[in-house]
């Protein structure tokens, strides 16, 4: 996934991918690559700064939009700083990016395990696997949101572009996945 950021710096909240269906929920938490996160010291700290782990957010997002079956999204992520904006348009796919970071956070925050005020454009990504139950359904991956801009790709293949900081958001993503397998975010 890509971000352009144009004012503020990334923000991504809650990130989860579900089927529309209402009957009872099996949730799926995505494995967490954590090995080489760590929690950066915040100029400003709480309590609860270092009790936030790798696995931000387990319950589901949208309680109102509550589906069958999900999988949350929500933990550490790879991160790198795209160079120029030209440079966006080239998703680094089929390589890891540089840096692990903690989804949901923000890129100034201690908790990202990035702690940068300095990034433009940035590369976030991760990777899932979507079980073939899925595979006639309708498949929606949710963002809680993202600050600024996000043009989200999947496998490679553009799935979507959203404006707008604070917004949640949804990309119907269904035909871009493979099951049963590694897709990359």
């Amino acid at each position: 996934m890509h971000l352009v950021q144009s004012f503020v710096l990334s923000c991504l909240a809650a990130t989860s991918l579900a089927l529309p269906s209402n009957e009872g929920t099996k949730h799926q938490q995505n494995k967490a690559r954590s090995a080489g996160y760590s929690l950066k010291e915040p100029p400003l700290t709480t309590p609860w700064t270092d009790k936030v782990g790798t696995n931000p957010w387990p319950e589901y997002p949208r309680p109102l939009l509550q589906r069958s079956e999900w999988k949350n999204l929500n933990g550490v992520w790879k991160y790198e700083s795209a160079p120029s904006l030209d440079a966006l348009q080239q998703p680094p796919f089929g390589r890891e990016l540089a840096q692990d970071v903690l989804i949901p956070s923000c890129l100034e925050s201690g908790l990202s395990g990035i702690q940068t005020d300095s990034a433009l454009y940035s590369w976030f990504s991760t990777s899932f696997e979507v079980s073939s139950s899925w595979k006639d359904e309708q498949a929606v991956l949710n963002f809680g949101a993202v600050d600024y801009e996000a043009t989200v790709f999947v496998n490679g293949k553009k799935a979507g572009f959203h404006r707008g900081g604070y917004f949640r958001f949804a990309l119907d993503v269904t035909e871009y996945l493979k099951f049963d397998q590694q897709n990359e975010l």
